[in-house]
């Protein structure tokens, strides 16, 4: 029996190649998203205990030094913020990047599906014929004679 051979291959390799080049592109932007998401936790937490320990103290150089902290924090903050936007915008390209990959993978996986299906009912019916074939040559021969 002769194997199926799909003429395309090569085609869907590269679509799925690329399909997970998109895919890592994706998750490097994400990671980078996730950190900045962290760093933005650590500012707060941050933020949070020098208000605290400013609270807490009646020293006014401890104060100011506090207070010049914290608009050196709200200055990372907004940093940070932005990084967080423009890497928010890369993903969305990034994730666009990938629909098309998958919808381009997924149209050649499709045909190759549908050209298998095609590909083993000729197979079968060739098949078949053979059979018949043999099966008259053999049965028919013996009833002429």
């Amino acid at each position: 029996m002769k194997r199926f051979r799909y003429s395309l291959q090569k085609i869907l390799d590269l679509r799925s190649f690329q399909l997970k080049q998109a895919e890592i592109e994706l998750g490097k932007i994400n990671a980078q998203i996730a950190a900045e998401h962290r760093q933005l936790a650590l500012i707060a937490s941050q933020r949070l205990s020098i208000q605290a320990s400013m609270d807490a103290s009646d020293d006014i150089t401890s104060f100011a030094n506090g207070h010049g902290y914290i608009v050196f924090l709200n200055q990372k903050k907004e940093a940070c913020e932005e990084r967080l936007a423009l890497l928010q915008i890369e993903a969305e390209k990034k994730k666009e990047l990938v629909r098309e990959a998958m919808k381009k993978e997924k149209v050649l996986e499709r045909l190759k599906e549908h050209r298998l299906e095609n590909w083993k009912d000729e197979t079968q019916k060739e098949e078949e014929m053979v059979t018949d074939d043999v099966v008259t040559s053999k049965y028919g021969a013996g009833t002429h004679e």
